[in-house]
Formats: structure tokens, C-alpha cells, sequence
């Protein structure tokens, strides 16, 4: 009998050892708020596990109370989906019961609720398309500061698909360049906070935007016809906006002397008045549509210079003899038209024209190479060829102060008028051989002459041919009267012609003279280049060769002259010692 006891008081313990129920304290159930006003739904089999430990579960029946007096008598169990009543923080109670034996054990369970992060739709992201293929690569990372709201405990990853961004998985390994696969394509930043790990999500839509270079057309180059051959002009730049824009799109078109200033829209041009700065120059085009994209054009403007015509204003031709007008231009390159006295000559298109009778002619050329065209109007007059002294210059020539009449044009001075005399400068060359030197007489002209010294005095009014202070009547070195057959050197230029021969000779030295100021308006000093004190006399002849100031006494070593009564222009003083003379030009204001 005592054995039976005995063996029934050790199957009590060993039963009541087996089934010593422990609930176990389970982790604190955190979830995320997904609205975050502090209260979440928890599914509290979800710790079920937890507070069972090794324990089996058939075992033993859990329940959950909102105090631990009704975790303590096994009432008002919860429902397992359970909303905190407080929020952000619960405590709730677990009661475990063992099913044959209804003991039991308690513990407690923190119900956390974590904020989630909220976070707005950020600022859609924008590029221009670069050749219309709607693809770009876009640094996504650009708005995370927006998204994460400067809050440096957010970090951001971006996909493809909202589910992705739930799941936290295939993120975007390259956010700082993601090529689109769509326009416009939605991603979807999920951003997570460090310290709960909570996750919100915003919807990002990443957009390329039309260039304008789709529509735009290939402008063409402006030329314009200079005005005055300076190469400068007025442009209007927006001739070429109707092929910068054929498709007439809301654009604005801005213009830029520069490619830099053009990206960076700076210093735009006034385009209906401006004046090009160099020739040809190149016109940046920045061509922008309403989102702001835009693209660049050029073409360039250029001032292409008028023809030019080398005629003079007027000519003459005697009577009975034909002129031919001239312009020494190609036929190839250039278009020409004739008019005479109002009317176009018919058939008269080549680069001269004969002329058998005088009146007006205007000559119109047109430039093949650029279309630009210029005209020349020319006096043509008919005159009698008489030539009295036969020394070549006809007698209307020899009004060489211009007044009508013959008679008070002595260039020479010795009494004889020109048109009488056949050697008007006095130089004992006659007139008929200076006006045949060298290049002779122009067959188109009736008064085109050798100036060998380039004074603007025809050597046949000039008495001192090649300017080298000695008169030509002085350079007849062999004494024979006559000047042109000396040639002291032997190079066959003759001496009154070459101004480096009779500068070496000493005889002449004392005619030189130093002349200041130079130009002058009121006086001029005439001084010897040697210290020698000499009695002369100073004439001062005009440009035609007229006497206008004669027989000034010069005595001494310098002279002042009076030169208030002439007028502005171009004057030859002659200083006379003994036998020798010189001549220098004078400039008067």
C-alpha cells in the first residue's frame, strides 16, 4: 500500500512539473503609423511565439488584457487585432493558461507606435531634350533635400514601382544617373527613418521636355550693300526669323555676338538696329521655348562693298574726234548699263562706251558676286581742239586760272601767254616735249599731263621738273641751252628729270633755304641753310603756276613774309640769288 502512494505522489510532481506554465516577456510590438495620429492596429497572436517560448502551444491558451487585474482573472480578453488606446505607448498584459489545469502566468507588452516619415510630393524633375529622342539621364538625388525636408535622419532610395518601394527591394543603384524608360515616367522615393526604421513613400515624375531644335529651320546668311565702303551697316536681324521658326511656335528669339553669351542668355542685341563691329561677323541665335528649353542657331552678316567705277566727273573731246569712257572692270563680274541724257542706250552693256557726242552719261553696274550696284554720273562736253602755239596743249587748256581768258595765263612770266607760247614754264624744254615724257598723253583725255615730281604741277607748267630745288633751265650742265640732253650720270634718265643729280653740285648750295612754320596762315620766315648774308627776291606762284606774290625783297640771312592776303591751300615759294633760284611748297591755313 505504501508503495502505491508512493508511486502516486511522484506522478503528482512529475504532472505538475511538466506542465509549470512561463510566460515568457515578449520584445516591445512596434509598427509603423501610417497616419501617424499615434494609434495602430497590432496583431497580437503576432507574439504569440514569443511568450510561449519552448512551450507547445496545444498546451496552453494565451490571452490579452488591457490590465493586468483582468490578465489575473482571465477576463475582457482582447481581440487580436487591437487599436492602442493611448497613443504612441501601451502597456497590455498576457495572461498564458495552461488547458488541464487552468493555471496560468502574466507578463506585460509594450505596444509601440513610430511616426512615419511624411513626406509631400516633391518638385517633378525637368530636362530638355538634347536630340529629340525623349530620353535623358537624370540626377534623381537632386530633390532629396526637398523629400527629406532637411530632417538628416531620413536617408532616400528611389524604384521603379510603388510595390518595389513597399517591399524595399530592386532599388535604383544609380540615382545620380538614371536614364528614363518613359516620358514622363513616375518613380517612387521611399524614405526611411534611421532610428525606426519606418518608411514613407512620395511618387516622383521625372519629364523630358522638347527642345525647340525639332522645329527650327537652317536660317540663311544676310548681306547687305554698303552705303559708304567702310564695311559697316545697319542690320535687322529679324529678317531671318521666318526660317528660324517656320512653324511659327510661341518661341523667343534672342540675339548674341557670342556663343557664350547666347547659353548663358546675356547681353542680348537690340535685332531690328544693329551695326555690325566686324565684316563678316557670326550672329548666335538663342532660340527658347515656354518650358524654358532652348537651342542655338547662327548665321552670319556680311557688307558687301559697292562697285567701284574709276571715272572721272567730267571729260571732253574735240570736235569731229569720239571719247571712250572706260571702267576697266570685267564683263565676267560685273553688269553694265548706259545712260545717256536720262535713257538707256540699248545694247550698250560692255565696260566701255565710245562717246560721239556730248550731253550727260550715267553708267550702272551691277556686282554678279554680291547684287549690289552703283552708278556714276559723267559730264561729257564738246570742244574746239585749237592749239595756237602748236605745243600740244590745246588753247582752252591753257586757262589755267579757269576765268575765260587767255590772255592773263603767263605761267612764265615773260610776257607771253600760254596759249602763245611753246614753252609756258620758261625751262627751255618745250612744252610739246614735257607733255610726251615718258607715258605721253592719255588718248581718252584732253588734259591728263606728266607730273614727274608728283607737286600736282604738270611738268610743262613746272620749272622744276623732278623737285629738286634746281630749276630745269639750270640743270643744261653742258652749257647748250637745252636741258634734256644731260645726263651726267649715263643712265639715260635726263638730269632735269632726276632729282639726286644736281643736289651733289656746289654751285647751288646757297639757293638752299629753310621755311617755317610750315603750314603757316599769317607770316612764314624764310632763312638760308648758310650763314651767308645775300640779296634776292621771293615770288610765290599758285598751283596753276600763277604769280600771286612777286619780287619780295630778300636781303640778309632770313626773311619774314607777309602771306595774310592768300588763301587756304597749296603755294611754291621761289627764292632767287643771283643766278640761281629754289623752290619749296607752302602750305597755308
Amino acid at each position: 500500500m505504501k508503495q502505491k502512494l508512493l508511486n502516486l505522489f511522484l506522478f503528482l510532481i512529475i504532472s505538475i512539473t511538466s506542465f509549470a506554465q512561463v510566460a515568457n516577456q515578449p520584445n516591445d510590438y512596434v509598427v509603423c503609423d501610417d497616419d501617424n495620429d499615434g494609434f495602430a492596429l497590432f496583431d497580437l497572436t503576432y507574439l504569440d511565439v514569443q511568450v510561449l517560448g519552448s512551450q507547445s502551444a496545444e498546451d496552453y491558451t494565451i490571452t490579452y488584457h488591457e490590465t493586468q487585474s483582468d490578465a489575473i482573472n482571465g477576463i475582457n480578453a482582447l481581440y487580436y487585432l487591437y487599436v492602442n488606446n493611448t497613443d504612441w505607448l501601451q502597456i497590455i498584459y498576457v495572461r498564458l493558461e495552461v488547458n488541464n489545469t487552468g493555471s496560468y502566468d502574466t507578463t506585460e507588452l509594450s505596444l509601440v507606435v513610430n511616426p512615419t516619415p511624411i513626406v509631400t510630393a516633391s518638385t517633378s524633375l525637368e530636362l530638355c531634350d538634347d536630340n529629340a529622342d525623349e530620353i535623358a539621364v537624370f540626377d534623381l538625388t537632386v530633390n532629396n533635400l526637398e523629400i527629406t525636408q532637411v530632417n538628416t535622419d531620413w536617408t532616400v532610395a528611389y524604384y521603379e514601382t510603388q510595390s518595389d518601394a513597399q517591399a524595399q527591394m530592386n532599388m535604383i543603384s544609380n540615382s545620380i544617373a538614371y536614364t528614363n524608360t518613359s516620358n514622363p515616367q513616375t518613380l517612387f522615393a521611399a524614405v526611411t527613418d534611421t532610428n525606426t526604421g519606418c518608411v514613407g513613400i512620395t511618387p516622383l515624375t521625372i519629364r523630358v521636355l522638347p527642345n525647340p531644335s525639332g522645329a527650327m529651320g537652317n536660317p540663311s546668311d544676310i548681306m547687305l550693300c554698303d552705303d559708304d565702303n567702310d564695311g559697316i551697316t545697319d542690320f535687322d536681324l529679324t529678317l531671318n526669323e521666318g526660317e528660324i521658326n517656320p512653324s511659327g511656335e510661341p518661341f523667343t528669339l534672342s540675339y548674341f555676338i557670342n556663343e557664350a553669351d547666347a547659353l548663358g542668355n546675356f547681353a542680348p542685341l537690340d535685332p531690328t538696329n544693329f551695326t555690325n563691329v566686324s565684316n563678316p561677323q557670326t550672329i548666335y541665335v538663342r532660340v527658347e521655348g515656354s518650358s524654358g528649353c532652348f537651342a542655338l542657331t547662327d548665321f552670319v552678316i556680311s557688307v558687301n562693298p559697292l562697285p567701284e567705277i574709276y571715272l572721272e566727273s567730267s571729260y571732253s573731246f574735240c570736235t569731229g574726234s569720239t571719247l571712250v569712257l572706260e571702267t576697266g572692270l570685267s564683263v565676267f563680274d560685273y553688269y553694265f548699263e548706259w545712260d545717256f541724257n536720262g535713257n538707256t542706250i540699248q545694247g550698250e552693256n560692255l565696260p566701255s562706251l565710245t562717246v560721239t557726242e556730248p550731253g550727260e552719261y550715267d553708267v550702272l553696274l551691277y556686282s554678279s558676286d554680291f547684287g549690289c550696284s552703283s552708278s556714276t554720273f559723267i559730264i561729257v562736253e564738246e570742244v574746239s581742239c585749237t592749239d595756237s602755239d602748236g605745243d600740244g596743249v590745246i588753247d582752252s587748256d591753257e586757262d589755267i586760272n579757269g576765268n575765260d581768258n587767255l590772255e592773263d595765263d603767263d605761267t612764265d612770266g615773260d610776257d607771253i601767254p600760254n596759249y602763245l607760247d611753246s614753252d609756258d614754264d620758261g625751262d627751255n624744254v618745250a612744252t610739246i616735249d614735257e607733255i610726251n615724257i615718258v607715258l605721253g598723253r592719255s588718248n581718252n583725255t584732253i588734259h591728263q599731263f606728266v607730273d614727274t615730281d608728283e607737286d600736282d604741277i604738270e611738268n610743262y607748267l613746272d620749272d622744276d621738273d623732278d623737285g629738286d630745288g634746281i630749276l630745269t633751265i639750270d640743270e643744261d650742265y653742258n652749257d647748250n641751252g637745252d636741258p634734256t640732253d644731260d645726263d651726267t650720270n649715263s643712265n639715260t634718265i635726263p638730269d632735269y628729270l632726276e632729282s639726286s643729280v644736281a643736289l651733289s653740285l656746289n654751285e647751288f648750295n646757297v639757293t638752299r633755304f629753310n621755311m617755317f612754320p610750315n603750314p603757316a596762315k599769317e607770316n612764314v620766315t624764310i632763312q638760308l641753310a648758310s650763314s651767308y648774308f645775300e640779296t634776292g627776291s621771293v615770288n610765290i606762284y599758285n598751283i596753276q603756276g600763277k604769280a600771286i606774290l612777286k619780287h619780295i625783297k630778300f636781303e640778309g640771312n632770313s626773311s619774314i613774309l607777309d602771306i595774310s592776303s592768300l588763301e587756304s591751300g597749296l603755294y611754291f615759294v621761289e627764292l632767287t640769288i643771283g643766278n640761281t633760284a629754289t623752290v619749296q611748297k607752302l602750305i597755308v591755313n
